[in-house]
């Protein structure tokens, strides 16, 4: 007797297991994260880009973001699905070390370099990063951009992820001199 109880338990937990992202068992969104990768070139500008700036120019590193775009295949409304007020950008923090930045959008992830963080915008239903950058550091940027957006809504699900570059990008390289 004892025996065919236990049987019960472990099919029935093994059951709930395999049905672990089953939306009509738990009422989660089934999750398909190939589905939510997209690629979408020259998201991130820095203006002026030029292939010389003067020690002490400023320039503007800005990247937007709609929530209602169809980047993904099929319209998607990002902060309704995620409910995220803030997404993230991991780039190359090159142009960052030991230059001035001035936050007019989002931030700095709080312990990363290379993190910062997009802000929603309820007004414009975008998600805003812009930072004015004032170039102290002298010398050649060989800027890598292979840069890559996070919204992560839930550990599980709702997870959206978007690989760009910065506009005007050669080989996948952004080049100048600060003299």
């Amino acid at each position: 007797m004892a025996t065919n109880f236990i049987k019960v338990i472990a099919i029935s937990f093994a059951s709930l297991l395999l049905n672990g992202c089953n939306p009509s068992i738990i009422g989660e969104e089934d999750c398909d994260d190939i589905g939510r990768i997209a690629v979408v070139e020259n998201l991130i500008t820095i203006t002026p880009l030029k292939t010389t700036y003067q020690q002490g120019e400023e320039v503007i590193f800005k990247l937007d973001v709609p929530s209602q775009n169809s980047y993904f295949g099929n319209p998607v409304d990002i902060y309704q699905q995620t409910n995220l007020a803030t997404g993230w950008l991991i780039t190359n923090s090159l142009l960052f070390d030991n230059n001035i930045l001035v936050f007019t959008k989002g931030s700095r992830k709080e312990g990363a370099s290379n993190w910062f963080n997009l802000n929603y915008n309820l007004q414009n239903q975008m998600y805003e990063l812009e930072i004015k950058v004032k170039l102290n550091r002298v010398g050649n940027y060989q800027i890598i951009t292979a840069d890559r957006i996070d919204f992560l809504g839930t550990p599980r699900c709702n997870r959206y992820f978007i690989e760009t570059k910065i506009m005007g990008n050669v080989n996948n390289l952004i080049n100048f001199t600060v003299e």
